[in-house]
């Protein structure tokens, strides 16, 4: 534990480069203006409401650049054999990293709902209701897809060095989510398609909080499936990160 004190604030401070922080700050302002617009001409209501929106604008984008190259950069620049000899495990490493970008993503997240919050509280015209149980909810699953795609992301860089790990993931839930449409409107009655539409890549936390947000029953088979995949995904990371050869990286 005391690796990982010292550890993740050095890694949390690097990570905020200048390009970091101007990207971070162009991110909320996007995220904001749709938000606050919406929250004015009443499309938003409530704070669940401006959870998803938000997340819809913000997420996905900021974790194609906070987790491109999460570990092959390192590896490339040699940086991690820096910290390697230093008595830092490869299991500590790789789990600091991963921390690293979520805690980075759920900064970004964070401060564009509450800037947002506070821009509409000087309009009197316009009420949010703060369902803070549905809000929670939203909040804590959207948090747990972004974890296991960021688990995914890590996984994929200790095989493929560069910034192309984000990339391959962000293909790959395009490419979920073109299944899914196909399944909704032409091949729902084939049992293949349904379940190949989920080993593509699993979105069981956003299936779960789609369900709960449209008042359905407790969805435990696509809350279940979401941790396993998160689980499976933490393991085949950490089995990937004791196969890499760190000395490739250039001096």
């Amino acid at each position: 534990m005391r690796n990982y004190a010292i550890l993740f604030p050095a890694e949390f401070k690097r990570f905020w480069t200048i390009g970091m922080i101007i990207f971070a700050v162009v991110m909320i302002g996007l995220g904001l203006i749709p938000s606050v617009v919406m929250m004015q001409s009443g499309m938003v209501k409530t704070l669940s409401a401006l959870v998803s929106s938000a997340d819809q604008i913000v997420s996905f984008f900021t974790f194609i650049v906070f987790s491109a190259g999460i570990v092959g950069a390192d590896i490339k620049s040699g940086w991690i054999r820096t910290l390697l000899i230093r008595s830092v495990t490869r299991q500590q490493y790789i789990v600091t990293k991963i921390a690293v970008v979520f805690a980075a993503q759920v900064v970004v997240f964070v401060l564009t709902v509450t800037i947002a919050l506070v821009i509409v509280a000087f309009d009197p015209a316009v009420i949010v209701k703060f369902d803070l149980s549905a809000s929670s909810i939203a909040m804590a699953l959207k948090s747990a897809q972004i974890l296991l795609m960021i688990v995914i992301s890590a996984y994929v860089s200790c095989i493929v060095q560069g910034a192309f790990n984000s990339l391959f993931v962000y293909g790959c839930m395009v490419l979920s989510q073109m299944m899914d449409f196909l399944v909704m409107r032409k091949y729902w009655d084939i049992h293949w398609a349904v379940v190949l539409k989920d080993y593509i890549f699993p979105t069981g936390f956003e299936d779960a909080q789609h369900a709960l947000a449209a008042n359905m029953a407790f969805p435990l088979t696509e809350m279940m499936w979401g941790i396993a995949a998160l689980f499976l995904f933490f393991a085949a990371a950490l089995f990937a990160m004791n196969k890499v050869v760190v000395d490739s990286g250039s001096e």
